[in-house]
């Protein structure tokens, strides 16, 4: 029970006591003076001092019976009610001193405050350190689907009404109403995004660390001063608790961030170890490679001058095969290692992917497999090199028709994300899936599945990908095909690349 409560409650129980006190006097006094005219010896009993005694023989007399019938009175009756509220609730302030976890401590604040209180909605806002904006850590009443769309920037009217007003309530009618018109409708949009009619600042010194918006199952429920009081002393309590819940979670994400910088670290050591590869096999392997190619096709095209063996000539086109095979995989090795410096143009990203089906729609036709697409309106121009986009088309959609094999089907839809400014590419397959051990080791390079492959497709595609700022991630499920998505940032035909550092993907599951 608070302070405050207990205050009041004393200073209402004196008081009453008082009062009861003194009419019980007037009373005594009365029968006592009624009395006293038919006995001869109190005749006089009138004197003051006679008048002081009896009142104070009544005080003593009575004070502590009308004290414990009061005591009961405000126990059983009057306070019942309030104190168990005030007192679940300041109870669950000093258990949230020993919970860090933000998402942890939201739930318990906003459920036992709405169970308590009968509410109909409560949410708990807190600040978003990675946006800058308000966003709602947990809510009660609510759809959970709901929560997750709400933010409040940091310059929104009721973020700046809750700075300027400080640590006191916030009554929404109240606040309306001392504002001009625009600014009343601006505000109550922002109410009514809380599904809030009061809000309980959290205020640690100066600093802002959420706020309890609730409403009530009553329209014309209304909580007077003495409640306010109280909210204001439980908002005291859980600030720091939340303070020191964001604080736990800037720790943990900037632990996570140091662990994302070392994993890259160590994976551009490894690129970088293969970049130096990549390099050697061009200098060391490719112009051989070349040579012998060519050597096998000029005897190939003497054929009809001089006699040559059918063995020896299906030798030279084996030949010629293989070395084209191991030229094209120094080729891609080299795309990587040596950095985008292809020129880039504005591109119809619907064109280059109908180009790219084309390459591939007489394998497909011959295997039976069907590709079907979908194309979201309002696509904008995307400032890339078409031979980089090509090649992401391409191995994907060649992994699909692997993996497909015959009789199957593919999909491939491509998507502006306006609210986002990101170009979403999804290819799904009916294949029979990916075992889930190899999902993390899919985009390594020189790891494959198939024996024919040297798996460099998949790599190659996640660098370029990477280069233009985007991601990409595999799904699968055995035996109910493959997803492959990719996000790309939408660029202004400037062609500034956003650093992939500073990019971060929600992906949505499919």
């Amino acid at each position: 029970m608070t302070f405050y409560l207990k205050r009041r409650k004393r200073v209402l129980k004196k008081f009453f006591v008082a009062v009861s006190l003194f009419s019980l006097g007037i009373i005594v006094l009365y029968l006592f003076f009624a009395f006293s005219r038919h006995i001869p010896f109190l005749k006089n009993a009138d004197q003051p001092a006679m008048l002081v005694f009896i009142m104070t023989l009544v005080s003593v007399l009575a004070y502590k019976p009308l004290d414990y019938v009061f005591t009961q009175l405000f126990k059983n009756y009057l306070f019942q009610k309030k104190s168990y509220r005030h007192i679940t609730l300041m109870n669950l302030a000093e258990e949230l001193t020993l919970i860090l976890d933000l998402q942890e401590l939201a739930n318990l604040v906003v459920n036992t405050f709405g169970e308590v209180l009968h509410l109909k909605t409560v949410a708990l806002v807190v600040p978003s350190r990675i946006r800058g904006d308000y966003e709602i850590a947990s809510a009660f009443g609510w759809k959970v689907s709901d929560v997750r769309h709400i933010r409040l920037a940091d310059e929104s009217p009721l973020i700046t009404l809750v700075r300027a007003n400080g640590p006191h309530i916030i009554v929404r009618d109240r606040a309306v109403r001392t504002l001009s018109w625009q600014e009343a409708n601006l505000l109550s949009h922002d109410f009514d995004s809380l599904r809030a009619t009061w809000l309980i600042p959290l205020f640690v010194q100066d600093e802002l660390t959420g706020i309890i918006a609730f409403a009530s199952q009553r329209p014309e429920a209304v909580f007077d001063e003495s409640d306010f009081q109280f909210f204001r002393e439980f908002a005291h309590k859980v600030a720091k608790c939340a303070r020191n819940a964001l604080s736990v979670l800037d720790l943990k994400m900037a632990n996570e961030e140091l662990q994302d910088v070392q994993s890259q670290l160590l994976q551009n050591t490894k690129l970088a170890a293969i970049e130096q590869l990549a390099t050697g096999l061009a200098h060391e392997i490719h112009n051989p490679l070349t040579i012998i190619s060519g050597k096998a096709q000029v005897l190939l095209l003497q054929k009809d001058r001089k006699a040559i063996d059918e063995r020896v000539e299906e030798v030279l086109k084996t030949i010629v095969k293989q070395t084209k095979r191991a030229a094209d995989i120094t080729r891609k090795l080299l795309m990587f290692s040596q950095g985008s410096g292809a020129p880039k143009e504005p591109l119809s990203l619907e064109q280059v992917l109908n180009d790219t089906i084309a390459l591939v729609s007489y394998q497909t036709s011959l295997e039976g497999i069907e590709i079907t697409r979908g194309i979201g309106s309002s696509i904008p121009l995307f400032y890339a090199n078409v031979h980089e986009l090509r090649e992401v088309f391409l191995n994907l959609i060649l992994n699909a028709v692997q993996s497909v094999g015959t009789q199957g089907k593919i999909h491939i839809d491509l998507q502006y994300l306006a609210a986002d400014q990101l170009i979403e590419i999804r290819i799904s397959d009916t294949g029979p899936g990916i075992l889930p051990e190899h999902i993390d080791k899919l985009f390594n390079p020189f790891f494959t599945t198939r024996h024919e492959s040297v798996g460099l497709g998949l790599f190659v595609t996640k660098q370029i990908v990477h280069r233009y700022g985007g991601a990409i991630r595999a799904e699968s499920h055995t035996g109910k095909g493959t997803l492959f998505l990719i996000q790309l940032p939408y660029m202004e035909p400037s062609g500034d690349v956003p650093s992939q550092k500073d990019i971060t993907f929600s992906f949505t599951r499919p």
